[in-house]
């Protein structure tokens, strides 16, 4: 009874307690900053209690009941800025008088530009672009590459896989031009630091990105700005006090998209007759007896005397009989040790196998922000960690970022700024990203079977054979096993989970960046600037074989499954230092406006490879004495390392000056003079110049419709040198094929390069010519950007033949060109705003193409890469054409492109065939944020018109019977596995080589085998097209009183990424994500996408 009494006194305190809380009134007037006029109407808003009031015809406003604490005001109205600051009630009556800006002034704003300069809207001359951070961080992506999607015109994001761990694609903008480099990213600078990975950024820590897109913004950086540069300025501390950020988030990663596989035929081989000995039929176990291929059965399959079982059991293609329930006897019960052995299983199919051998991924991550800020210092202190288990079994990604940004005002006048950030980063499982470089996709994709139970593989990637061996799906089977030796071992494939869970494979990155700030205001005008910065990257992968795996792999080299007890790795460390110095001006005479600066600069860099590496299939001569004990040392072949070490210095010497007439007329000219390490003397200095013009035309307007509108125009030229130690060629030591006689040892050679390089190599020069307009409807309800580019590249750097008498093979010379032009259109608009709700909107849309317009003499292209040993197509620069065209073998056709076939109804094959470019027509985005008191919903869509890419794994899919269009039924109802003359096989028309007509049907093996047997690439050549629902997320900042006086805000979401592939061209009947192709080409058998779900929580104290 006492315990009830005093429950129900704490009760009654409690609710007394809550009844008598203490509150005030918050008041006060709003008027327009310029004019001083007060503003009816305006929506004044404290966002913790997600309550208000609109000004009166007066302009003032109270917000009564406001217990006594500390909020955020807010105050919104059509054609001003919104307006937001932080108020504590803690008296009866408090005052906040506000000002609002005009949105017109949006304009004058300061935007990011070259070498962080900080300039008025209105001066810049060139396409910029900037986005926030909360449309950087819509869905909590984990780097900046990805954050950027659809977000900016012009930039296209050519993705990677998200089953690939910590790697995240490439940035293209405005398409390519270089004739020699597929990706040409553009450089990355963290608050005024150049760096070379940009994963290592946390972005969580990240204020805004301005992304830089041409020659004109970027001349300023000389040849490092040539493709574009991404500035990133980090979060600091804003007001005075201590503060903290925790942002708390987990993801879910589950597969995205498959390959569309056929699940009406199992494993096996071409069933051309009824022979098991020649076909992939089924044969039976007799015990005691001998198999149609003339090897005894193994006693130890007695248990499944009668048993029907796949003839060629090793048989990696899905060509086999067609499913009919009836029992078999599947590869884990031949096997003593397995719980199923002697055990039959229905001949189904296993629809779902490939799906379910992928895990559904995890990713944790947490960071933590203190700020302290004082009248003269600001310090933010973070720490970030992320864990991630991948959706492949036994794959890992483990990162730790830690950061620190101070800066003090020493005296009123100088001021000092010290920044570090450290990331570190561990992958498990780290497997290749293309179709032969791991056993899972490159298995799934290519060759698998589909009747296989994924569940029964992960159950037993422990079996043994009885002689010792990992048991595997693609074993040489009952037929074969008699015959002893590799004939008990896995052909080409293990049990995918024995694969992962033993091969070990790492890569670790460590990043450090280190950079002190200096600066000095002489007088007035006058201000000094100096900067030293540091940045290393060091990375190594690692692989160790273990002698399990390498003990069931044939080690004669005749059964093709030859891996070796080994291990390898390869390691490099890239440093890079800067030194620089300005001196800047700025004051006004009368009408005119003069600033600008001039400065040098020192660039260090410096690289350091090594490389060693056993061999995984050196048979004869490769593997480890003592197994399992990963020593160089203990190698029983010399090991002969790769090292490789350069340095490169460029001296710069720069200027800037911009002269203004009245705030609305703008003339600025930059030049900067770089020397190169890397050139021949005499030759290795080039300078880059830009001048730019922008004029406000509408401040000679009174126009209630078009509120602000800028004009602008400029050209620039903008270079690159070459590689270091290019020039000065030192000899290579590397292993030949022979050995010694007697050792077996292997023998090494030093050589030079069969590349002679051209004493008179200058660099290669981009001229651009940029136009464009920056306007705003309706007092800022709609904004327009509209931007016209012309550039040219000259002098490109190339690669000509030269006769091989002469000792090389190539001269690196100046000997290329190439031209591209485009349009870039970026609409924004906040059609809702009122008290309660908001709607921002941003289209983005750019279209580019680059022609070839010179390749060296005698020329008439230019191969870029190719897409593999196996040879089906190639990126190639055709002259006169757009970049990169896809080319390979092709079928022929006549002048009204009809296929031309042969006598078996087969195609006729044209070499060096072109597809088209991979490059898109255009490119853009929609990002749509809908605001309802404490409710956000914020949704990201890009979309791609055009581009070409190939897929091997619709080559090999079709070729080993696994994907959908083998099977099936054709036009005349039949089945296309079954005979022509029965009436299946694969419809087919075109013309004979002698023009005549051609309608016949050949048989399915026949007709998706010839693309393999002939490499045609024509019908695996996709269009690129797609639109994506790429981000969404729903957040929701709790109201004040839930909080409490302690916590400043709290916000609860939850997260979406990849979650819809709206549509893609007809032809990519697969269903590929154009944005996640793993080589330039295409997709190479590559790992599949993600689509995650996942939450956050963020909360401020």
């Amino acid at each position: 009874m006492v315990k009830k009494l005093l429950s129900l006194f704490t009760l009654c305190l409690i609710f007394s307690a809550t009844a008598f809380a203490q509150s005030g009134t918050i008041t006060g007037t709003v008027t327009d900053e310029s004019s001083g006029e007060t503003l009816p109407s305006v929506n004044v808003y404290v966002v913790e209690l997600q309550r208000g009031a609109a000004t009166n015809a007066q302009g003032e406003f109270t917000i009564e009941g406001v217990e006594y604490g500390t909020y955020t005001v807010r105050a919104s109205f059509v054609g001003y800025n919104t307006f937001e600051q932080e108020v504590t009630v803690d008296q009866s009556t408090v005052t906040l008088d506000i000002q609002l800006a005009s949105s017109q002034m949006r304009l004058d704003e300061v935007v990011v530009t070259a070498l962080g300069e900080e300039v008025s809207q209105r001066q810049v001359s060139f396409s910029t672009q900037e986005v926030g951070d909360e449309e950087l961080n819509i869905s909590q992506n984990s780097n900046v590459k990805t954050s950027l999607a659809g977000k900016v015109s012009g930039v296209q994001i050519v993705g990677q896989a998200g089953s690939k761990l910590g790697s995240f694609g490439d940035i293209r903008i405005r398409g390519a031009i270089s004739l020699t480099n597929e990706l040409a990213e553009p450089l990355y600078v963290l608050d005024g630091v150049p760096i070379e990975n940009p994963n290592i950024i946390d972005m969580n820590n990240v204020q805004e990105v301005s992304v830089l897109k041409g020659p004109n913004a970027t001349a300023l950086y000389g040849q490092r700005g040539e493709n574009g540069v991404v500035i990133l300025t980090s979060k600091s501390g804003s007001g005075t006090g201590a503060s903290v950020e925790i942002n708390s988030s987990t993801t879910f990663d589950r597969v995205a998209y498959l390959p569309n596989f056929q699940n009406q035929y199992g494993k096996g081989y071409y069933a051309s007759d009824g022979d098991p000995s020649t076909s992939g039929g089924f044969a039976t176990i007799e015990a005691g007896g001998t198999s149609p291929f003339g090897a005894p059965y193994p006693s130890y399959l007695d248990e499944l005397d009668g048993e029907r079982y796949i003839a060629y059991g090793y048989a990696d293609e899905s060509w086999g009989p067609e499913f009919d329930g009836e029992p078999y006897a599947p590869w884990y019960s031949w096997y003593p040790d397995s719980p199923y052995y002697g055990e039959t299983q229905p001949w189904d199919a296993s629809p779902n196998n490939i799906k379910n051998f992928y895990d559904t991924g995890v990713t944790n991550k947490s960071s933590i922000a203190v700020n302290y800020n004082t009248e003269r210092s600001n310090t933010r202190l973070t720490f970030t960690n992320l864990a991630q288990n991948g959706i492949i079994p036994s794959s890992s990604l483990d990162k730790k970022q830690l950061g620190g940004n101070f800066s003090y005002d020493v005296t009123d006048d100088f001021n000092v700024g010290v920044k570090v950030n450290y990331s570190t980063q561990g992958v498990i499982g780290d497997v290749r990203d293309d179709g032969y470089g791991n056993q899972t996709s490159g298995s799934f994709n290519s060759w698998f079977a589909r009747n296989l139970e994924m569940d029964k593989m992960q159950e037993l990637k422990d079996l043994e054979t009885p002689e010792g061996y990992h048991a595997s799906w693609n074993a040489w089977g009952p037929g074969y096993m008699g015959f002893g030796g590799g004939y008990k071992k896995p052909a080409f494939w293990y049990n995918p989970y024995t694969w992962m869970d033993r091969y070990d494979i790492k890569r670790d990155t460590d990043n450090l960046l280190m950079n002190v700030d200096l600066s000095y205001q002489l007088t007035e005008n006058i201000e000094l600037v100096g900067n030293a910065s540091s940045t290393s990257e060091s990375y190594n992968r690692r692989f160790e074989m273990p002698y399990s795996l390498t003990k069931s792999a044939d080690q004669t080299g005749s059964f093709y499954n030859y891996w070796v007890n080994s291990f390898g790795e390869l390691s490099d460390e890239i440093n890079e230092h800067n030194f620089s110095s300005r001196l800047k001006y700025d004051a006004d005479y009368g009408d005119f406006s003069v600033n600008g600066f001039a400065g040098a600069q020192m660039r260090i860099e410096q690289y350091k490879m090594f490389q060693a590496d056993m061999g995984q299939t050196n048979i004869t001569y490769g593997g480890l004495n003592v197994p399992d004990l990963y020593n160089f040392a203990n190698s029983r072949e010399e090991v002969i390392p790769v090292e490789d070490n350069w340095d490169k210095q460029v001296l710069s010497f720069f200027g800037k000056a911009t002269i203004g007439y009245q705030d609305y007329l703008f003339l600025d000219a930059t030049y900067r003079q770089d020397y190169s390490s890397a050139l021949p003397e005499g030759n290795n200095g080039y300078g880059y110049p830009s001048v730019g013009l922008s004029f406000v035309f509408t401040e000679f307007m009174d126009n209630d419709i078009l509120t602000y509108g800028k004009v602008r125009a400029g050209y620039a030229q903008v270079g690159n040198d070459v590689g270091a130690e290019l020039i000065n060629q030192t000899y290579n030591v590397r292993q030949i094929p022979y050995r010694h006689a007697v050792t077996g040892q292997p023998k090494t050679l030093l050589s030079t390069s069969s590349t002679l390089v051209d004493e008179g190599i200058e660099p290669a020069l981009n001229s651009s010519f940029e136009v464009g307009a920056d306007l705003e409807f309706y007092d800022n309800v709609f904004g327009l950007d509209l931007t016209y580019y012309n550039e040219k590249r000259e002098n490109e750097i190339v690669t000509a033949s030269m006769s091989s008498g002469t000792g090389y093979t190539g001269l690196l010379t100046n000997a290329g060109a190439s031209e591209r032009e485009g349009v870039e259109v970026s609409f924004r608009a906040t059609p809702v705003q009122n008290q309660d709700l908001r709607w921002d909107a941003t289209v983005n849309w750019a279209m580019n193409e680059t022609i070839v317009t010179a390749l060296p003499e005698g020329v008439s292209s230019y191969e870029l890469g190719s897409n593999s040993a196996f040879g089906y197509i190639s990126l190639t620069h055709r002259l006169g054409e757009e970049w990169g065209q896809l080319r390979g073998p092709g079928i022929a056709r006549n002048d009204e492109g009809q296929p031309i076939l042969n006598d078996d109804g087969l195609y006729v094959v044209e070499q060096n065939k072109y597809f088209g470019s991979v490059l898109p027509d255009w490119t853009g985005g929609i990002i749509n944020t809908v605001s309802y008191k404490g409710l956000q919903l914020s949704a990201s869509i890009d979309y791609q018109k055009g581009g070409k890419f190939f897929s091997l794994t619709e080559q090999w899919g079709g070729y080993s019977g696994l994907t959908e269009e083998t099977a099936g039924t054709n036009d005349r109802g039949g089945k296309i596995r079954d005979y022509p003359s029965e009436g299946g096989g694969v419809h087919v028309t075109g013309v004979d080589q002698q023009g005549n007509s051609v309608d016949t049907y050949v048989g399915a093996y026949s007709y998706f085998s010839q693309f393999q047997a002939n490499t045609i690439a024509e019908p695996f050549i996709n269009d690129a097209d797609f639109v994506k629902l790429r981000e969404l997320a729903i957040n929701y900042t709790l109201p004040k009183q839930w909080t409490g006086n302690f916590i400043n805000s709290a916000t609860i979401g939850v997260v979406g990424r990849n979650l819809w592939m709206i549509a893609v061209a007809d032809n990519n009947t697969h269903n590929w994500d154009p944005s996640e192709l793993a080589e330039t080409y295409g997709e190479n058998g590559q790992l599949p996408g993600t689509r995650s779900y996942g939450f956050n929580v963020k909360v401020t104290f």
